[in-house]
């Protein structure tokens, strides 16, 4: 995702970039592909460096953690960065904060940006993403996907070190799955 930024004449400016989603490798665990892909900013420019922050938006088919089906969602997500040459990154590089960088390719103000929005979709999936908030998940010992029915199992195993835990008031007897 290259952002060009010979285009501008004055500033704060507005971009809306969408890329090629087959163009951004997301490999984390869970994602399976990106299906839509956009970013919009918004660019000030203080001296030779440009200031960019905006959004992320990205469509992406992922794989719930719970019962490991395919489903899809939109996830949103907050991004900022500096647009420098390499020669203004190095002249301050002990001051360098937590600030994301991009480096111009030579002369040319242009970036690409391709890194910054594949860090921004990661974040936006989240450690463990479910297909609802009430995903039952995988029976732990037939497999069946519990979502779609209920089995024959019986889950009576109990570690005996939490066994005083189901005397103690307030705590309710494990119901027997449907």
């Amino acid at each position: 995702m290259i952002l060009d930024l010979r285009e501008f004449e004055t500033f704060p400016a507005h971009k809306s970039l969408e890329a090629d989603p087959a163009s951004l490798a997301v490999d984390f665990e869970g994602v399976r592909r990106v299906d839509k892909l956009q970013l919009d900013l918004t660019i000030q420019k203080a001296g030779e460096e440009h200031y960019c922050q905006g959004q992320v938006k990205a469509v992406v088919s992922l794989e719930c953690s719970r019962c490991l089906t395919e489903f899809s969602r939109e996830l949103v997500n907050d991004t900022d960065f500096i647009v420098c040459t390499k020669e203004q990154y190095e002249s301050h590089q002990e001051a360098i904060d937590s600030e994301d960088y991009v480096l111009l390719k030579g002369s040319d103000l242009m970036a690409d940006v391709s890194d910054i929005v594949r860090q921004a979709v990661i974040l936006a999936v989240g450690i463990m993403p479910v297909c609802r908030k009430d995903c039952r998940g995988l029976c732990p010992q037939c497999g069946l996907n519990l979502n779609e029915g209920s089995c024959d199992c019986k889950n009576e195993k109990i570690d005996p070190r939490w066994e005083g835990l189901k005397d103690l008031p307030g705590l309710e007897q494990e119901k027997p799955r449907e």
